[in-house]
């Protein structure tokens, strides 16, 4: 009888050992979650954007806005894509990373310092040139910089990186377009035209 006693005794002092603890814990105040941290690399409204530069491997395109168009500076002529552009402009002009290295001082070991890929945007008073260096398969980004500061590099997903492997010829207006619709259009009326006269005569008859 008394064995059982110590053995109560024990259980109910375990128990509320066990009760005491889970209080304890509970009252410890849950870690607030981090946020997410990014970088600002460039801060610029695109619609703001008058000059767009790059180049990718020897290709290099220029471009200049003039009122509300888009102009090739080597052949103004060319009927561009002005969607086209504001899109590539929109992917750099406020461009974040999730990742900062600061105090880089060998910019060789990301591929930044004989890059053969650069952007660059304008809005006639600040200017950023974003140099692309090496691709890196694991996190599938690019190492960037701006390059009057190779010490501090980011990263950038490779969607926005490659939006500038565009020639100039691909950002041409393809010809015949409009006249295609408009002849489509015509064609439509004409038809259109020539049931409802045949509906007449038939009714007529």
């Amino acid at each position: 009888m008394e064995k059982q006693k110590k053995q109560l005794l024990l259980m109910a002092f375990l128990l509320i050992v066990a009760i005491l603890a889970f209080v304890g814990i509970s009252a410890i105040p849950e870690e607030e979650e981090e946020e997410a941290v990014t970088y600002q690399i460039t801060d610029m409204a695109t619609d703001s954007v008058t000059k767009l530069v790059y180049t990718f491997d020897d290709v290099h395109v220029k471009l200049a806005k003039s009122g509300e168009e888009w102009l090739n500076d080597e052949d103004k002529s060319m009927d561009l894509d002005e969607a086209a552009v504001e899109d590539m402009i929109d992917r750099v002009a406020s461009l974040t990373s999730e990742d900062k290295i600061e105090n880089v001082e060998d910019a060789s070991i990301y591929g930044l310092d004989a890059a053969t890929k650069n952007v660059l945007i304008s809005d006639g008073t600040t200017t950023y040139t974003l140099v692309i260096g090496d691709y890196n398969d694991l996190t599938s980004t690019y190492y960037v910089c701006l390059e009057d500061d190779m010490s501090t590099v980011y990263t950038a997903n490779s969607t926005t990186v490659n939006a500038f492997n565009t020639a100039v010829e691909e950002l041409i207006v393809e010809e015949g377009t409009t006249t295609e619709v408009a002849t489509e259009a015509t064609t439509e009326e004409v038809v259109e035209e020539t049931a409802t006269e045949v509906e007449l005569e038939n009714v007529t008859e």
